[in-house]
């Protein structure tokens, strides 16, 4: 893997906009031309937003042409053509499209001014201050192909905003000809508008439509099947359950990936800014992903840097959705007994998080990979039927990997194997700690057991363990008889050995000394040792590796936590949720989940009936409410719910908003509204866990 450069142009602040302007003004006031005056906006459009490209086009309409100052060219308005270009024209409105090729709108023929090898295309109209709001010049900015920029709303936002600074200095120097104002009225341009608004949306409007009304009886499909894989002891019947919860998953994938695409083409795609913890938050991948891979006969091996800082700011929803996207392709495309990484670096003099994930499948041909990020494109036209999917995960990865401030690369050799890695800023302070503190184990005496598993040896547990500043001896798996008559601090050794030499280890445990044993799910009597030992799973995780060995050589540090943590569980006994939801089948699914951990379920079928039982019923501890429901929305009761609140001075109730819109403006605007906190449907059963055990006390 290269050393990567996080090289991606970023946004600008509002501050370094606004420096951007006060240049202008400065540099265009010393200007009678217009060429001069067109050639500084275009230079300075390129530090503005991502542009390879950039052109002035003059309106010349008493000659009915676009000019271009800089070129020396003019091309033709005709409104008659179906381009993005005439539809700029038409609806004096803004338009930005990543990957014309996809496009209805795009006209090589005319849109293409430059005759490149466009990209992406965002035009943005200056407009005048008459009552007509005529046109005096259109902004045309493109990236080439092969450019992993892409133009986002804010782009759209600061272009717009350059483009009524610039219709001042059109107007003052007098340097546009004659306007007709009888070419085009106002309410035409509207219409035009409206159609073209109409237009666009089509197919934005038709996946948010699919999305909602698959993702209500999903939540129910999906959750049940949860429920009853959970109380299924049958091995046959867990199959099939296995198989139906992955078939449902998938399905639900599918659509958030045509919805992912329809948002990046259209510059919506919103990428958040929150500060979290990397071990936290996408460790789960790696749980999620190793299953899946050991089902298939894959091995798959972690490793996060301890090193990594304790939080970065970043969109950690994002990252974990290329995580999975690669992870996915890899395990896909890797035969049985293949092997697969997962490996999380922090580049502190960059201030980098570098993901990488490789493997050992079939690799990519050299003369296909310059397509492997292109939507609908795989390797070969036969991977699709013989791997399945729709091709688009990798694109949509690659252009979440630029939002976050990174590139998604490829080293690939046909028939050794892929690695695909991307690197993203973290953006954290100088006081930022590392999120695990391994100076406690410092001079610590550890035998290291050699094992069979030399994968999951060399690429996870021996690097974890250089972390550790503790003194490691490696020891054959043969001579473990040796250990009896040494002293140490900690054996690590995995199940396989333990197993084999399973007297030895009891032997060992029955001396006092620690034994930490790493290994798939122990399940009942498996690993019967008795004494000073712990069970680590794989994958190996350094906050779960270095907490077991913190609970071996420090027993008494963790004590007061887990007592904490045990009271919390019963505490659920007694306490009083209500959730509303105008489906049936999810609330019964919901009251089900609630069950299980002895809450007692408050049921409401709409808005109103849910603020008449919050009335009603004082011990509410915390209320579930659907968005999407008849005669009132969610968040409209939310708010209700809280004006309730505060008119009474009572106790603020914790509310948790459910939606199946994907999009972060519905989220924000039922926080808004007073809700804690939003979940996007299909809800899993460790996300409601996770929410009781946060917010009920």
């Amino acid at each position: 893997m290269k050393r990567l450069n996080i090289d991606i142009k970023k946004e600008l602040t509002e501050l370094e906009f606004k420096d951007i302007i006060r240049i202008c003004e400065t540099q265009f006031n010393k200007e009678n031309d217009i060429r001069q005056i067109v050639v500084g906006c275009e230079e300075k459009i390129k530090e503005i937003i991502p542009a390879k490209d950039v052109c002035v086009l003059v309106v010349n309409q008493k000659k009915n042409v676009y000019e271009l100052p800089t070129c020396k060219k003019t091309i033709p308005i005709d409104t008659t053509l179906e381009s993005m270009l005439s539809e700029c024209y038409k609806t004096k409105q803004p338009l930005i499209l990543n990957d014309v090729t996809r496009s209805f709108l795009y006209n090589k023929k005319q849109d293409n001014l430059l005759n490149l090898d466009l990209k992406d295309l965002l035009l943005v109209p200056i407009i005048d201050d008459s009552k007509d709001k005529n046109i005096l010049a259109i902004i045309w900015a493109a990236t080439k192909e092969g450019n992993w920029n892409q133009y986002t709303q804010k782009d759209l936002e600061y272009m717009t905003r350059f483009s009524m600074f610039l219709k001042n200095f059109f107007k003052e120097k007098d340097m546009v000809s004659e306007v007709n104002t009888e070419d085009t009225s106002f309410l035409d341009c509207m219409e035009s508008y409206k159609k073209l608004n109409a237009k666009m949306r089509r197919s934005e409007e038709y996946f948010a439509t699919i999305i909602h009304d698959v993702r209500t009886p999903m939540n129910a499909v999906m959750g049940f099947l949860e429920l009853l894989n959970l109380k299924e002891n049958d091995k046959e019947k867990k199959e099939y359950l296995d198989t139906a919860l992955k078939s449902a998953d998938m399905m639900v994938t599918l659509i958030n990936d045509a919805l992912d695409i329809s948002k990046i083409a259209s510059g919506k795609m919103n990428i958040e800014q929150v500060s979290f913890s990397v071990l936290d938050e996408l460790s789960d991948v790696a749980k999620l992903f190793y299953n899946t891979a050991k089902k298939k006969g894959i091995s798959l091996s972690a490793f996060y840097d301890p090193n990594i800082p304790m939080e970065i700011l970043s969109d950690y929803h994002r990252i974990k959705q290329i995580m999975n996207n690669l992870l996915s392709n890899a395990i896909k495309f890797t035969p049985e007994k293949g092997k697969i990484l997962l490996e999380l670096h922090y580049d502190k003099e960059r201030d980098g998080l570098t993901v990488l994930v490789k493997d050992n499948g079939i690799g990519i041909v050299k003369e296909m990979q310059k397509n492997i990020f292109t939507p609908y494109r795989q390797e070969k036209n036969s991977t699709s039927r013989e791997y399945g999917g729709t091709g688009l995960g990798l694109s949509i990865s690659q252009q979440l990997a630029v939002l976050l401030g990174g590139k998604l690369e490829l080293e690939s050799k046909e028939g050794d194997g892929s690695d695909f890695y991307f690197t993203i800023p973290c953006k954290t302070t100088k006081e930022s700690k590392v999120s695990i503190d391994v100076a406690k184990f410092n001079k610590q005496k550890i035998m290291l057991v050699l094992s069979s598993d030399i994968w999951v040896m060399k690429t996870s547990l021996k690097p974890y363990l250089s972390y550790s500043n503790a003194i490691i001896e490696e020891v054959p798996s043969h001579l473990l008889k040796a250990l009896l008559s040494r002293e140490f601090d900690i054996l690590i050794i995995f199940k396989s050995e333990a197993f084999k030499y399973e007297k030895i280890v009891q032997k060992i445990l029955e001396r006092n000394q620690n034994v930490l044993i790493i290994g798939d799910t122990f399940l009942g009597d498996d690993c019967h040792f008795i004494g000073n030992v712990k069970r680590l799973n794989l994958p190996i995780l350094p906050q779960d590796m270095y907490r077991k060995m913190s609970d071996l050589l420090f027993p008494h540090i963790n004590k007061e936590m887990e007592k904490k943590l045990y009271n919390n569980l019963v505490d659920m006994e007694g306490k009083n949720v209500l959730v509303v939801d105008d489906s049936n089948i999810n609330l019964k699914f919901m009251k089900e989940v609630l069950k299980t951990v002895k809450i007692e379920s408050v049921l409401a079928f709409n808005g109103k009936e849910a603020i008449k039982k919050f009335k009603d019923n004082k011990a509410i501890d915390l209320i579930f409410i659907d968005e999407n429901m008849p005669g009132m929305l969610g968040s409209e009761a939310i708010k209700y719910i809280r004006d309730i609140e505060n008119k009474n001075d009572l106790k603020r109730t914790t509310i948790i908003g459910l939606t199946g819109d994907t999009d972060q403006d519905t989220k924000k605007y039922i926080l808004k509204q007073g809700a804690d906190d939003v979940l996007t449907k299909p809800i899993q059963i460790k996300e409601i866990m996770n929410i009781i055990t946060h917010y009920i006390r």
